[in-house]
């Protein structure tokens, strides 16, 4: 669970999951979350980039509604209070608070090159960091509502990844068809379509996790992260 807290520049004490990397000083890892909270999942990820190399600070963005959520996804009751925490996060908010975490990464090691990634809401949010905030990179593992998000967005971002499950049934194929035209026309964006796989395909003990896929993206994120 959480074990620091970011000072944002509200004044708020945002808590965080901090974990250094197993590999010596590590890259800075922004790692956001999907609607269920800091869960196992997330803190399994958290544990995942950190032995590849990462120094990864997950913040917990449900805080200022309820802090310390930890939802299980194969509950019912709790995948829907997931999607009411989503629906009432205020997601403008939610961006400055990432960018207080890439800014406390910032603060520690001036130059640094900080680097966001998220699944699912937290692919949405990493999009939006690529686009409002000095993050370096980001990556957005089968992010939700970019086809509403990308084409009101400025063509100038950060260099941004996107990871999308071919059978995703949160991302129809008109909305992914939209997506993949707006990444054509913006040259820092670069999309993979993962064919019959669905939403979360990279969330081990998953309903739909794939192995297989999951690695080839993990391959295509760390060479993309390292260019």
């Amino acid at each position: 669970m959480p074990n620091i807290t970011i000072d944002t520049p509200d004044g708020f004490a945002l808590p965080a999951l901090h974990l250094p990397s197993t590999q010596g000083a590590g890259r800075p890892l922004v790692l956001i979350q999907e609607i269920f909270g800091i869960n196992a999942a997330m803190r399994e990820a958290a544990r995942h980039w950190a032995g590849l190399g990462f120094e990864v600070l997950c913040p917990d963005l449900f805080a200022r509604q309820q802090a310390g959520v930890d939802l299980d996804p194969t509950q019912p009751e709790q995948f829907q209070a997931g999607i009411d925490l989503m629906l009432a996060m205020d997601q403008d908010r939610a961006v400055r608070d990432l960018d207080a975490a890439r800014q406390w990464f910032a603060d520690r090691a001036p130059g640094a090159r900080v680097a966001a990634l998220g699944y699912c809401l937290g692919g949405r949010l990493a999009v939006r960091m690529a686009l409002e905030t000095p993050v370096a990179a980001a990556v957005s593992y089968y992010g939700v509502g970019l086809e509403q998000l990308l084409p009101a967005a400025p063509a100038a971002s950060a260099p941004c990844l996107l990871h999308i499950a071919g059978e995703d049934g949160f991302v129809p194929p008109p909305a992914r068809a939209a997506i993949l035209a707006e990444v054509e026309r913006r040259p820092a964006f670069t999309a993979h379509v993962y064919e019959g796989c669905d939403h979360a395909f990279a969330r081990p003990q998953g309903a739909h996790y794939d192995a297989a896929a999951a690695t080839l993206a993990q391959s295509r994120t760390l060479a993309f992260l390292q260019a």
